[in-house]
């Protein structure tokens, strides 16, 4: 084996992690993404449920 074709462990250490790093932040991203359109639809629903509330207790009182 040529010594060019070689990589020192430290190189190797590197190759690795960042690799590793990679493939967990492309599998954790739908994971964001998902929670973030959860924060988004309870949001929406939380919105939903203070105005329909409101607006039932003045058609009630009314």
């Amino acid at each position: 084996m040529k010594y060019k074709d070689r990589i020192s462990e430290r190189e190797y250490q590197g190759r690795l992690v960042s690799l590793l790093k990679n493939a967990l932040n492309t599998n954790l991203q739908p994971l964001r993404s998902l929670e973030t359109a959860t924060k988004k639809r309870r949001a929406q629903k939380k919105k939903v449920t203070d105005s329909g509330f409101t607006e039932s207790t003045k058609t009630t009182s009314g």
